[in-house]
């Protein structure tokens, strides 16, 4: 009777120990996150500044992500990521707009979404990152905050950019990889998906429409050896209630296009691109132009990045008073202590080419205050050295 008993225990025990085993490999969760800091010092639009910020060559974040078999090469995945500045605790990275809509709820900030995977690629339901949001691999800064490209692209109101503008709401997105080419395509419904308001004006006299601020994007990209290549495209929709009286005036899709390229030549990485955006905000005439091109070269377990970029953005009224050629370049160090800590030290300088502070307000730039500053007033270049630290787990 006690053989019977130990061997019931024991088989006890062998299953309980067996059960995480199967969970483990029928499905898995995994935490995951960035912490990254920087110091910083000098002039920020012309202002004096200094202290600790957040998020110089990644955004901090703190995630969930997961998966489980279905059977047949299927399986089911969702990402929960939440973003947070790690200056002061608070969370981030969600656009004015998003937050406005959201009620100023800000839980998982960065991305929110549920899926099937399997040999086709991924179609996933929630809140995601649009193509352009992935333009590192042409770009000498890999996107990090002092970027030419993501200063200069977040100064036009641009969606093709690593910043919160390329985060979607209520979207249903694509990512495909066929060997050395992958396909991704996404459509947002936006913040409004109810037809609730059909008989409601908006301020310019225009009925709102429950699409009226939908988005749609597209990306094909090469990935081969030393040679990377990507054409981008985004589509906005402006009208009705979320394009001002001031700003309606005929077209009301905001268009952009990008095309990016890298080559590694061994002794140094070569990366540029260029886009454009076409009635940008909704304005009708509103064209901004942006190209930037950089070069990467590796010193032992570090690199030293260089880029510049220039911004075309043309005069329109009630939004830009003159035509602006905003220009920036930064030069960098990164260096891998191991595979995932990175130190980084820098300088960053933007010429805003004498926009004035009511034009930078007109682009979101600034609020009502101006930061202290005359309307009329020109800002002051920004001259920002840092140094700083980022930690994935």
């Amino acid at each position: 009777m006690k053989k019977v008993q130990k061997k019931l225990i024991a088989l006890a025990v062998a299953s309980l120990a067996s059960a995480p085993l199967w969970a483990q490999q029928s499905s898995s969760i995994q935490l995951y996150g960035v912490a990254d800091a920087f110091l910083k010092y000098g002039q920020w639009m012309g202002d004096d500044t200094s202290g600790v910020d957040d998020g110089g060559l990644n955004g901090s974040r703190v995630g969930f992500r997961g998966e489980e078999a279905l059977g047949s090469g299927l399986k089911a995945v969702f990402v929960l990521e939440q973003g947070f500045n790690i200056d002061n605790g608070k969370s981030c990275c969600m656009s004015g707009a998003d937050d406005a809509y959201n009620g100023g709820s800000q839980t998982f900030t960065r991305q929110a979404y549920v899926g099937l995977k399997g040999s086709f690629g991924q179609v996933a339901l929630g809140r995601q990152y649009a193509p352009g949001y992935f333009i590192y691999a042409y770009d000498a800064l890999l996107s990090a905050t002092p970027s030419p490209q993501s200063w200069l692209s977040l100064l036009g109101n641009l969606t093709i950019t690593p910043n919160s503008p390329a985060r979607w709401n209520n979207a249903v997105a694509y990512d495909g990889v066929f060997q050395s080419v992958s396909l991704s395509a996404i459509y947002s419904a936006g913040n409004r998906e109810s037809d609730s308001g059909k008989n409601l004006l908006s301020p310019n006299g225009k009925r709102v429409d429950y699409d009226d601020d939908d988005k749609y994007g597209l990306a094909l990209r090469y990935d081969n050896g030393p040679l990377k290549v990507g054409a981008i495209y985004h589509g906005i929709k402006y009208s009705g209630q979320n394009v001002s009286d001031k700003y309606a005036k005929g077209d009301d899709t905001q268009k952009e296009w990008f095309l990016g390229a890298s080559y590694n030549f061994g002794m140094a990485t070569l990366a540029g691109s260029y886009q454009q955006g076409r009635d940008v905000m909704g304005v009708n005439g509103f064209d901004v132009d942006l190209w930037q091109v950089g070069v990467i070269v590796p010193v032992g377990v570090g690199n030293i990045h260089f880029s510049y970029g220039q911004a075309d953005l043309d005069k329109v009224d009630n939004v830009l008073s003159r035509d602006v050629k905003p220009k920036s370049f930064t030069v960098a160090y990164t260096h891998a202590f191991s595979k995932r800590t990175t130190g980084y030290l820098g300088y960053n300088k933007i010429d805003y080419d004498d926009l004035t502070w009511n034009d930078a307000f007109n682009l979101g730039q600034t609020d009502s205050s101006f930061n202290g500053h005359s309307g009329t007033g020109k800002v002051d270049d920004t001259d920002l050295f840092f140094v700083g630290m980022s930690h994935s787990f």
